[in-house]
């Protein structure tokens, strides 16, 4: 089961199922009554294993969440803003758009015109510090630059190091055509950085990053 389909079936389920009751009269559209709802719907669907297992553990985060939030969890604004992004990466009709060679050149041309420094002549094997001016700084490694791809296309995942403002990293990612996975904050084989993934297709194995302007 591709997971970026999956996590589309469970917040369009919810929120589909959230939205019925309003509609009939059953459910009053306060914050909550509808964290409530979604709350016992989450906790159901991983008794009855509604979803496939690749989606649990997101349900079991948002299960722990809501527990101990409450209402202050916001799980309906949670599911929404996984719902626009996956719809518009990764559409039900025609597909998702693949990740070329040159759109990755583009996104780092437009990281140095937003004062980011943008490093990727090493190749990187090894612990690693760079020496930026900037205080925002954005790392590839030389050799994923060439291996990551199949002809035009890419076909591996890639790794993106980043230092600084992540969540405006994360935005103009996003902007830019990548879902981001992160895979650490700062701990990555370069010093001081985070790395976060992208993947053939946008297609990855867990949920991505979600710019704040979703």
């Amino acid at each position: 089961m591709q997971y970026s389909q999956e996590i589309q079936r469970v917040v369009t389920t919810a929120l589909s199922e959230l939205k019925q009751q309003h509609q009939t009269g059953k459910l009053a559209n306060t914050p909550i009554t509808n964290t409530h709802f979604l709350a016992r719907w989450v906790t159901k669907s991983i008794k009855t294993q509604a979803f496939d297992g690749c989606v649990k553990h997101d349900l079991i985060r948002w299960q722990k969440l809501s527990r101990s939030k409450g209402a202050g969890s916001e799980l309906i604004v949670t599911f929404e803003r996984i719902a626009k992004l996956y719809q518009h990466f990764i559409p039900a009709a025609g597909g998702p758009k693949p990740i070329k060679d040159s759109d990755i050149e583009a996104f780092m041309d437009h990281m140095e015109e937003k004062g980011w420094e943008v490093v990727n002549e090493f190749e990187l094997t090894e612990k690693t510090q760079i020496f930026a001016d900037q205080p925002n700084s954005f790392v590839l490694c030389a050799k994923q630059c060439d291996d990551c791809f199949d002809g035009e296309l890419l076909h591996k995942p890639m790794s993106f190091y980043v230092r600084g403002n992540h969540a405006a990293f994360i935005t103009e990612a996003t902007e830019q055509g990548f879902l981001l996975h992160k895979q650490t904050d700062y701990k990555s084989i370069v010093k001081y950085h985070g790395e976060y993934l992208i993947y053939p297709n946008n297609i990855g194995p867990k949920l991505a990053e979600i710019p704040m302007n979703y």
